[in-house]
């Protein structure tokens, strides 16, 4: 099985049972490729899907980059930050990593990659959450 497809049905077996929660985050194992879904918002799952996630190493660091397509035909608003952890599953620099926005236009693509902050992180965790759940997207 590819990488592709894995991923594609962790996350489609995952969104199928959410439960309401503030965001979605996606783990990504950069060094098995192993990515799923932790949690997530039933209201994103309805209308953000992980496309695609892919991996690499820049000088010893490790990099992830999470596509995510929206399923909307409307705007969205979204804030997205890429956490790392280290061997043992322990965040690394809990506190350096502020959410960063993103826009969704209708039935766009777009791609949110993250850096390592040193060499000791090996899973990473993009978290997703709405901008203002309120707007009545």
């Amino acid at each position: 099985m590819t990488m592709k497809t894995v991923v594609l049905a962790a996350v489609a077996a995952i969104f199928a049972g959410c439960v309401e929660t503030a965001g979605t985050r996606v783990t990504v194992d950069t060094q098995t490729g192993d990515a799923s879904i932790l949690e997530c918002s039933t209201r994103l799952a309805n209308r953000v899907k992980v496309v695609r996630v892919t991996y690499g190493d820049v000088d010893g660091i490790k990099r992830a980059t999470v596509t995510l397509e929206s399923l909307t035909h409307k705007r969205q608003e979204l804030q997205a930050r890429m956490v790392w952890l280290d061997f043992e599953g322990t965040e690394i620099d809990p506190d350096g990593k502020p959410f960063r926005a993103i826009v969704l236009d209708g039935n766009d693509v777009t791609t949110f990659t993250g850096m390592a902050p040193n060499e000791k992180g090996v899973t990473a965790r993009l978290q997703v959450r709405e901008t203002d759940t309120a707007q009545g997207i």
